[in-house]
């Protein structure tokens, strides 16, 4: 059933990316959506997951880090309750994985952003889009997309994801 679950989540993670690229924006359902199967897959399977605490306390570390860097305005509001929610997923296990390759995505949306802004090689880009934003010289970058690449791969660098890609597999066949 949480194999279930996961693949809903990663569904989930996709929509956030569309809605974040198309219009920088990620709904507050998704987020509210990824934490609630969590609790739900907790409460059905305590046993494929590690102790409650690690997860909730990994939620709360990555929400207390990203309101900070929100405040600062470095970080957009869904940005940070999409990572915090993916954070229940993974426990304090998986932190340091995503925040890595969160941020190696990351690093590789602002290249392409400092690529559009000099180049602009877009002729007609939608308007209301980031990529119209950059090549008019403004700020933006649809990280949803950077947070999601980060959760999907740290995922299978959490102790308990043996448990979840077997219930996957067995869906699968």
């Amino acid at each position: 059933m949480t194999g279930l679950f996961l693949c809903i989540v990663m569904v989930l993670t996709l929509v956030a990316c569309v809605t974040d690229w198309r219009d920088l924006r990620i709904p507050n359902w998704i987020s509210a959506a990824i934490s609630l199967l969590f609790v739900v897959a907790f409460v059905v399977s305590p046993a494929s997951f590690g102790p409650w605490w690690s997860h909730f306390g990994a939620g709360a570390v990555m929400l207390a880090a990203t309101i900070a860097m929100f405040a600062a305005g470095h970080f957009g509001g869904g940005d940070a309750k999409l990572a915090s929610a993916l954070c229940l997923w993974l426990g304090l296990a998986g932190i340091v994985p995503f925040v890595l390759f969160m941020g190696i995505a990351g690093g590789v949306l602002g290249l392409f952003a400092l690529y559009i802004k000099k180049k602009r090689p877009f002729a007609q880009p939608r308007s209301e889009g980031w990529i119209a934003k950059v090549q008019a010289g403004g700020n933006a970058l649809p990280y949803g997309i950077a947070i999601s690449f980060g959760f999907a791969v740290a995922i299978f660098h959490t102790p308990v994801m043996l448990q979840h890609l077997h219930e996957v597999f067995l869906l699968i066949t």
